[in-house]
């Protein structure tokens, strides 16, 4: 559970900071391997899922991604089976230094993403799109997707939400919580929400006592292909004092789109305007 954990929190990071020049190939690229989940997602949310030949051991979205070659996953990619596959683009993670120095060494043209926030994730979109020979699928879909954030709901009294993260929703020992530096911040504030993690960090943790001591008027629990607990106040009740905990306004999100920034992540902005409604 816990690699799980580590592995999720790494792939919602992995957009962090400011990505140097991506390195594109000159002519359209026909074999392509994705070196994480939320690319693979683009990638046939763009209708090139023809042209993927490898992808990791993580990219299970959508089925048609479980069939594919596996190269590794997160910092244990084969670099045997990516040369076997006759790559013409990689598609990976801007902070991927030692996958770019290999791919360097190989001659293997990359490309790489970042999704830090919903901006960055349609750079990315639009970026491979142009690549890769689909402007257009590209193009629709971040027309789309500006259409639906051009309106963010609007309250009076914004309600102070607490966004954790745990491969286990009835285990809360360990809080880790979203900060003001990540697309979930982002998409809470777009929801009407405001976020009681006031840092500016992606991720934090925090003791029972913080949480006390934040009270947020809603707890949103992401549990990635978790179970959904009959009772998501439950694991709370050590914090009965806590408002959202009082008024049983916790809430489990465990569809795996939760943790990959991806395009996908309209469906998270859904989520939180529903329980922010």
């Amino acid at each position: 559970m816990i690699k799980r954990i580590h592995f999720l929190l790494l792939l919602l990071l992995a957009g962090c900071g400011k990505p140097e020049k991506a390195e594109r190939s000159t002519t359209e690229p026909q074999r392509i391997i994705s070196l994480a989940p939320d690319i693979t997602e683009t990638v046939y949310q763009l209708g090139l899922g023809d042209k993927l030949v490898g992808a990791t051991t993580y990219c299970t979205y959508p089925e048609a991604a479980e069939n594919l070659p596996k190269v590794g996953g997160f910092g244990q990619y084969n670099f045997e089976a990516i040369v076997s596959l006759r790559p013409d683009l990689v598609l990976l993670h801007w902070k991927s230094e030692a996958e770019k120095t290999r791919l360097d060494g190989l001659g293997i043209p990359y490309l790489e993403t970042r999704t830090e926030y919903i901006g960055d994730i349609l750079e990315s979109i639009h970026a491979i799109g142009a690549t890769c020979g689909a402007s257009d699928a590209a193009e629709t879909y971040i027309a789309n997707v500006n259409k639906r954030i051009s309106d963010p709901q609007k309250f009076a009294n914004p309600p102070r939400v607490l966004i954790t993260f745990s491969g286990d929703a009835t285990q809360v020992d360990q809080i880790y919580a979203f900060g003001s530096d990540c697309l979930h911040n982002e998409l809470l504030e777009l929801a009407g929400g405001t976020n009681v993690v006031e840092n500016n960090l992606a991720f934090s943790v925090l003791s029972k006592e913080a949480v006390i001591r934040l009270n947020p008027d809603i707890i949103i629990q992401l549990a990635p292909g978790m179970p959904e607990p009959d009772n998501p106040s439950s694991a709370w009740n050590s914090l009965s004092g806590v408002n959202a905990v009082k008024n049983n306004r916790v809430y489990v999100l465990t569809g795996n789109y939760t943790c990959i920034p991806g395009p996908r992540f309209i469906q998270i902005l859904d989520d939180f305007e529903e329980i922010i409604r």
